[in-house]
């Protein structure tokens, strides 16, 4: 069923450019037979469809393309993207933020003279060394804050590599829809130039009628306007994605990928319990609360005193002795406190605990959301493989077939070539729309990495 599903929504390796063909086959047979004055042959009975992969051209653009895949891409990207390194630098600006937690004061060395002057002697003359301690586990609060912050900041380094890679996703394959829409609209306008060309022949022959032809022109016209919107699109989404990639001046060229495989099935309840439990940004403000709380208990510890100890040496010169002083001192909290701070803390820890409730609802808000677009493209998607496109392409067929034995008109062939194009390019858009909510999905919900943030 898979590889059925592959062949039928593969739209450029073969079946749709045979059928055509054989059209402009059997108007070109009409077209000599017109001017030769014979009744126009008959065609063969049946044709054998080649498989995807048979075209000489799409094998050749293969192998000069080989190595711009999704995954080639994505490669570039982690490697460009400045906002990655960006991320990693505030992951490097936590870790310094521990490492300078974790140190104690400076000590204090000075010079000291007293009495100078005292009975025409240089009175005392010496040193000291004085020296903060730190109380009541400080430091080790002030490590584990920053640790925290550490853990919070490479939570959102992961969030900002997946946002750079489902950008990457969604405009690879945007850019590979366009790519395809490129590849069809091209051979609808040979198709609908080719027809031009065979009209006015049997409009000679006196075989079709001035209106005929006027449609035939209307028709080729419309298909270049087509094509021409398909190659700006094209345009527009390799640009979007060389940015995205950090690369803005690689060539541009062709995509190598399927746009129908590889998608996964997807159920409300998984999707809804990994957002909730592997979201990078939710995980970061849980992280947040917990430094919250470690911020509480380092403000309440901001009332344990820490002690100065000074200890200096002098040579009294009136008494020709040596003396040493030591003095020690703590602050007391009687006006100080911290209770300001203390308040902010505590207050802070009710906001970020209502941060994550908040982000917990709008991640479920937003999965609402592309979930319901991956359910309606992905039974697009199925309706489409499992039967239109089976039936356009038998349509398709019936038409040929009687067209070739003058069973069926002119303007019906041209609507059942529009109608057959027309399906698959509504195939390929829903493809993409399929593709843009399985990748939000499955990527937590992150995308815009060249927002600024």
């Amino acid at each position: 069923m898979c590889e059925s599903r592959v062949c039928e929504s593969r739209l450029f390796g073969g079946k749709a450019k045979v059928h055509l063909n054989l059209i402009l086959f059997q108007l070109l047979m009409i077209t000599c037979a017109v001017a030769s004055g014979q009744a126009p042959l008959a065609g063969p009975q049946s044709v054998t469809l080649p498989g995807s992969g048979s075209s000489a051209v799409t094998r050749l653009s293969e192998e000069v393309t080989s190595q711009l895949t999704l995954a080639r891409f994505e490669e570039i990207a982690l490697r460009n993207n400045p906002t990655l390194a960006s991320a990693m630098a505030r992951v490097s600006m936590a870790r310094g933020r521990m490492v300078q937690a974790g140190f104690y004061p400076n000590p204090v060395v000075g010079y000291h003279g007293t009495e100078v002057g005292n009975l025409g002697t240089s009175g005392g003359q010496g040193g000291f060394v004085s020296q903060r301690f730190i109380t009541g586990h400080k430091l080790t609060l002030d490590r584990a804050i920053a640790a925290k912050e550490i853990k919070e900041s490479r939570f959102l380094y992961d969030a900002q590599q997946q946002r750079v890679l489902n950008d990457v996703h969604l405009r690879f394959y945007d850019a590979l829809v366009s790519q395809r829409r490129v590849e069809l609209t091209d051979e609808l306008v040979q198709v609908a130039d080719d027809l031009v060309r065979a009209s006015q022949k049997l409009l000679q022959g006196g075989l079709t009628s001035e209106n005929d032809l006027l449609q035939a022109e209307i028709e080729a016209e419309q298909t270049r306007l087509l094509l021409e919107n398909s190659r700006n699109e094209y345009a527009e989404m390799w640009r979007r994605l060389v940015m995205v990639v950090g690369v803005p001046a690689l060539p541009m060229d062709l995509l190598v990928g399927q746009l129908d495989g590889n998608i996964p099935q997807l159920k409300w309840e998984d999707c809804l319990a990994g957002v909730l439990d592997r979201n990078p940004e939710l995980s970061a403000a849980r992280m947040r609360v917990e430094r919250a709380r470690l911020v509480i208990r380092r403000a309440r510890k901001e009332n344990v005193p820490d002690v100065d100890l000074s200890v200096s040496i002098r040579h009294m010169a009136p008494t020709d002795s040596d003396v040493a002083n030591v003095q020690a001192g703590i602050p007391l909290p009687l006006f100080n406190r911290n209770q300001g701070n203390i308040t902010s803390a505590c207050s802070e820890l009710v906001a970020t605990s209502n941060e994550v409730r908040r982000i917990e609802l709008d991640l479920q808000d937003r999965l609402a959301v592309a979930f319901r677009r991956y359910a309606n493209s992905r039974q697009q998607v199925d309706r489409y493989t499992d039967r239109i496109l089976g039936w356009s392409k038998r349509s398709l067929d019936l038409v040929t077939e009687g067209y070739r034995t003058g069973q069926v008109d002119y303007i019906t062939l041209v609507n059942s070539q529009r109608t057959f194009i027309r399906v698959h390019l509504a195939y390929v858009d829903s493809l993409r729309e399929l593709r843009q909510a399985a990748t939000i999905i499955a990527g937590q919900l992150l995308s815009g990495s060249l927002a600024s943030r």
